[in-house]
């Protein structure tokens, strides 16, 4: 019997990309998938490298991966993660990052399970978490369900996953339960960000949309998934880990490039939007977010909240990283509206 369970297990092609990736927190996620209770014929790891000088590259070979290296595409990771699928062999496509840690060795087997339903074409795990010796700004993006304030349960909800102190899956349809996972049916006005720290998709799937790696975006991709009609996700209870740089200013810094870059200069060309200024929500929620971080109180509220149903300081970052990414924010709407009024 447990013979036939294992050809039952479908075959996982995980992708990751890298470059001069920390070290020690990057044997820590390859350590941790290496563990799964899952066998290992049926696995494996794909690392798209750009070009790594810091040992990534010989470290992920020593875990068994296959990996690829493109100097040529450092600054483009997800073209990178575009031609790691295309590499992939296994039904289902892991998208693992170098900062994803997997919780349990059944991890792979309980986040497969979903998928024994036929209209279930992706999975992801209801929460992140955090091991309470990791870092301030890591806990308090898994208590928050975000890496930013801005897309957490809290103002725009732009996120899949729920708060820490959410008990139940709360997005979506729910259209199934078991003691493992949520089926969950999506419809245009709440299908959510999907494509990034341990995903999981039908690879058969993943080839309909991903045609040409140069007009690879995650968010965009997984869009285009639902407008073939793939709408209802496997929510798996469990966690993951995303580990966040200690590093506050360095944060702050890396959540504007990523705006610059894959929002500023596509706002009439992206299929999904994090912020829809058609939206009547979205409006409402930004206005939200302005007015709670810029008079502090209300994030101070929030956290006090937060931190009577989990006792850990890392909720008070809340008020802090809500009013420095305001600025930060507002400083590059600035830049942005500058640039196009007056020097384009």
């Amino acid at each position: 019997m447990k013979n036939k369970k294992i050809k039952l297990l479908p075959s996982i092609s995980i992708v990751t990309c890298t470059y001069n990736a920390n070290l020690i927190l990057f044997k820590q996620v390859l350590k941790a998938l290496r563990a799964q209770d899952y066998p290992g014929n049926l696995i494996e790891h794909i690392v798209m490298d750009a070009g790594s000088s810091n040992g990534t590259v010989e470290l992920a070979k020593k875990f068994g991966c296959i990996v690829f290296v493109r100097p040529d595409l450092k600054d483009e990771e997800q073209m990178r993660a575009s031609i790691g699928f295309k590499k992939a062999k296994g039904k289902i496509i892991l998208i693992i990052q170098s900062d994803n840690i997997v919780v349990g060795r059944d991890w792979f087997r309980r986040m497969v399970e979903p998928f024994e339903n036929k209209k279930v074409f992706c999975t992801y795990t209801a929460q992140y978490s955090y091991k309470k010796n990791m870092s301030a700004t890591t806990r308090y993006g898994a208590l928050i369900g975000a890496n930013d304030p801005i897309i957490s349960p809290y103002f725009l909800n732009k996120i899949e996953k729920t708060t820490m102190i959410q008990k139940r899956y709360n997005k979506g349809r729910i259209i199934k339960e078991t003691p493992n996972y949520y089926v969950v049916k999506f419809n245009k006005d709440n299908f959510p960000p999907l494509g990034d720290n341990g995903q999981m998709v039908l690879r058969s799937v993943m080839e309909k949309v991903n045609k040409d790696p140069r007009e690879y975006l995650h968010l965009d991709t997984f869009a285009r998934m639902f407008d073939l009609g793939y709408d209802t996700c496997g929510v798996v209870k469990t966690s993951i880990i995303h580990v966040i740089t200690p590093d506050i200013k360095r944060f702050v810094i890396r959540r504007i490039q990523l705006k610059e870059k894959f929002f500023d200069d596509k706002r009439n060309n992206r299929r999904f939007l994090i912020f829809d200024s058609k939206s009547k929500k979205d409006r409402i929620n930004l206005i939200k977010y302005i007015i709670f971080s810029a008079t502090i109180l209300p994030t101070i509220i929030q956290s006090a909240r937060g931190y009577l149903k989990i006792r850990d300081s890392a909720w008070f970052l809340h008020p802090i990283i809500c009013f420095l990414m305001l600025g930060a924010y507002a400083y590059s709407e600035i830049k942005w509206i500058i640039r196009k009024r007056f020097i384009s």
